[in-house]
């Protein structure tokens, strides 16, 4: 390093501590301090002088527009009046001389250099500095672009600034009117300089991008339109450039890059201009259609060394994997894992009201005939984005080896590149027969340390520090992955104890109010397999209580001594019993049915462990008669959970009891009878039946009988269930005192309990399984009569 180059890293640091001092007043920049930054930015500088020089920009900007009373237009003011004088010397350094002569490429260098960079900190008023004019000399867009139709490293620059430019709603206005020409014609010198080209290109991509593309997050409002075609984008081929040739282009320069000793500092805007292309469906199958383009945009991505150790031979296991500081580049990772998400996104699944928006706004577009054209484009659109087309870009990107890159991505430190690889993940393990690959290339691995860091990064903002972070992909991808995987294939030994680090995600994935149906599902599916690991694990299931990553008015407290803020688990499950999908309906009877076999969840739903107070006995009744309700509806999954879980619950006597006594609330508004089609025995009782076929109608509204030779018989799973409950309940009635009995007596014969047992003893294929219990409790029964 040069003394001079020395020099300006210290005046620099001092620089910085200045500008990061909180300070309420306004923060200025000296002549020697703004050209100080310039001279740092260019690309000869050292990469330590950039990194401090952009820093102190930021700082800059970012104190002027956060002052107190501080409007946009005066932080705009400001920092044009900061360093417009730089931008006059720069073109006009001689009274005497005019601009043409004193003018030359190279000393245009670190102005340009410097609007780059300002103008993601501050477009309107680096647009002001360009656009402003001097005197007689034009304004600095114009001079720019004057000098530079010459061949020059200006040329290189200028590119770099008007794709900086082209980023900015603001930048894209002054480029369109001003610059297209000179882009254009820059763009056809690949084979004189590359470099140049393919930052054209990429300010190019940038002129069609559309405002709500920029949003991290999706809205559900269509954005505003206005006169100049801003907020819904302008498209490409409308302003002469194909698409493809742009994702071509590209292309082929992220390929040669790959192949060179020495990267080109293009690489950065090249990836940026490319992660614009893919959010096009069309352009994703561009982008996936060359192996060669995905292998070598994948090996950008940085690289994981194993430290020697003090042995000859290194144990893998106790390998210090590591990447050097210096190769990792958080742009270039935040640019990689937005391609590949991009690539790899299936079509958004919109819920019945936010379609039902789209189709209204198609209308408005429609009523437009300028706007009619669009409708072609819409719909080869989607033929792009259909489930067949998502799988295959997929299985190209999987074929590149996007997995094993997964872990040097993972050691940037960025936030949005860990919520990126957290959507990747989940893209990559969507089709079932990719995951066991992706474990065995390590992609598991990395995405339970994604898990954990965003998951802690959550925690934090939920306490008020930073915003919100996008936890549920990642988590849906963990939950997938429990889903259809041997535990001991997954989690690495003890799995025993591995494993219980999922279950806070699957916790929030479950209760999260951003989670959609789907989502749930999966988490009740995941928490499902893990409970049935290990006993100790369903009965923390049962105990488990989360603070909500973000804060709901209507988050469901449930019982027990947990805090005040906090969700207990169990209780959002039996929430969920009663939900209006079929499928959460199913895989929430499961989860119980599994976690009923541990001894928490068998004392919490027998209501052993509930105090004797009323309200206590009557929430346990209330589960019960849940079960109850689910052992009649027509699918037949959660029927057969919901009998599972009272076949087990039914060794209780004191479940026995409560669900005896649900028939108290089912009376009659007019008497004091119970209906026999509600009691317990009769809805248990109708399991020992054959399912009850749909009637048909003819055109005048009769019924068609049914006509078969071989009579309905019932699902024998549901018998044995069935039977096994039907016996729990009769030892605990046979036990009661006589007019207990009596009366229960009573009721089991107007349920015909025993008929449909005998009924039973006569069916054929039943195993010794069913017919043990049947006979059983045909014999109590006979005995009770005595």
């Amino acid at each position: 390093m040069s003394a001079s180059a020395k020099g300006d890293e210290d005046e620099l640091t001092t620089l910085l501590k200045r500008l990061a001092t909180p300070s309420s007043s306004l923060v200025t920049l000296s002549r020697s301090e703004v050209s100080l930054l310039a001279r740092s930015l260019v690309p000869s500088a050292t990469r330590q002088s950039r990194s401090f020089a952009y820093l102190c920009l930021s700082k800059f900007c970012d104190s002027t527009s956060h002052l107190p009373d501080s409007t946009k237009e005066c932080s705009t003011d400001h920092i044009y009046s900061t360093f417009e004088p730089y931008l006059r010397s720069t073109f006009i350094p001689g009274v005497n001389q005019s601009v043409e002569e004193s003018t030359e490429p190279e000393s245009c260098l670190p102005l340009t250099y410097l609007l780059s960079s300002l103008f993601p900190l501050s477009p309107d008023a680096t647009v002001k500095l360009l656009t402003t004019p001097l005197e007689d000399a034009g304004d600095g867009l114009g001079i720019l672009l004057e000098v530079a139709e010459l061949p020059s490293s200006l040329q290189v620059a200028l590119a770099d600034l008007l794709a900086a430019a082209a980023g900015t709603k603001s930048g894209r206005q002054m480029v369109r009117s001003r610059a297209m020409e000179w882009l254009k014609g820059a763009m056809g010198y690949q084979e004189k300089n590359q470099e140049l080209s393919v930052l054209c290109a990429v300010a190019l991509s940038k002129m069609s991008r559309q405002e709500e593309e920029m949003v991290p997050t999706p809205s559900a409002q269509a954005p505003a339109q206005d006169d100049n075609n801003e907020s819904r984008g302008i498209t490409n081929e409308a302003l002469g450039m194909d698409d493809e040739k742009l994702c071509r282009r590209l292309m082929g320069f992220i390929v040669n890059s790959s192949s060179s000793t020495k990267p080109s500092s293009a690489i950065l805007s090249t990836i940026e201009g490319l992660a614009v292309l893919s959010l096009k469906p069309k352009n994703k199958n561009t982008l996936t259609s060359s192996t060669k383009f995905l292998k070598s945009l994948i090996s950008l991505s940085p690289t994981i060394s194993p430290k020697g150790g003090s042995l000859p031979v290194t144990p893998r296991g106790s390998m210090d994997l590591t990447v050097p500081l210096d190769q990792i580049n958080t742009g270039v990772c935040f640019g990689l894992s937005t391609i590949l998400v991009n690539m790899t996104n299936p079509q958004v699944q919109l819920s019945a009201e936010d379609q039902q928006i789209a189709k209204l706004r198609a209308m408005a577009l429609s009523a437009n005939k300028s706007k009619l054209s669009n409708n072609t484009e819409d719909e080869d659109e989607e033929k792009y984005e259909s489930e067949e087309e998502v799988r295959k870009r997929t299985k190209s990107v999987l074929r590149s080896g996007v997995v094993g890159a997964l872990n040097g991505l993972y050691r940037s430190e960025s936030t949005k590149v860990k919520e990126n690889l957290g959507r990747l993940c989940r893209n990559l393990v969507e089709d079932q027969n990719d995951r066991l690959s992706f474990i065995r290339d390590g992609g598991f691995k990395v995405l339970s340390n994604i898990t954990r860091d965003l998951l802690n990064l959550a925690v934090k903002q939920s306490n008020g520090a930073g915003e919100e972070i996008d936890v549920i992909p990642s988590f849906q991808a963990l939950a997938k992955m429990i889903i259809t995987t041997p535990p001991n294939l997954l989690f690495p030994p003890p799995h025993l104890t591995t494993s219980l680090n999922s279950l806070t995600p699957l916790y929030h994935l479950l209760i999260h109010p951003s989670s959609n149906s789907l989502q749930r599902f999966e988490s009740l599916m995941a928490l499902t397999n893990i409970a049935s690991i290990d006993p100790s694990i369903a009965n923390r299931i049962i105990a488990a209580s989360v603070k909500p990553l973000i804060k709901t008015s209507d988050s469901w407290k449930g019982s027990g001594s947990i805090k005040e803020d906090e969700v207990r688990i169990i209780v959002k499950v039996e929430e969920l019993l009663l939900d209006e999908n079929s499928l959460i309906r199913r895989a929430s009877t499961q989860l119980i049915c599994n976690l009923i076999s541990c001894e928490q969840g068998y004392e919490y739903f027998s209501g052993e462990n509930e105090s004797s107070s009323e309200n206590s006995s009557s929430r346990a009744k209330s589960r019960l008669n849940i079960l109850l309700i689910l052992i009649g509806i027509d699918d037949l999954q959660t029927r057969l959970a919901a009998g599972g879980a009272l076949a087990i619950i039914t060794e209780s006597p004191n479940a026995c009891r409560m669900i005896l006594d649900l028939n108290v609330n089912e009376t009659s508004s007019t008497s004091t009878t119970t209906t026999g089609s509600k009691s317990p025995w009769s809805r248990i009782s109708k399991m020992l039946e054959p399912d009850s076929e749909e009637e048909e109608y003819d055109e005048d509204g009769e019924v068609i009988p049914v006509i078969s030779s071989t009579p309905a018989l019932p699902n024998l799973e549901i018998v044995h269930r069935g039977v096994i409950i039907l016996f729990n309940l009769i030892t605990y009635t046979v036990k009661l005192k006589e007019n207990e009995k009596q009366t229960e007596m009573i009721r089991l014969e107007e349920a015909k309990v025993q008929d449909k047992l005998m009924e039973v003893l006569r069916l054929k294929g039943m195993s010794e399984d069913v017919l043990m219990p049947t006979v059983e409790a045909l014999k109590l029964l006979k005995m009770a009569k005595k």
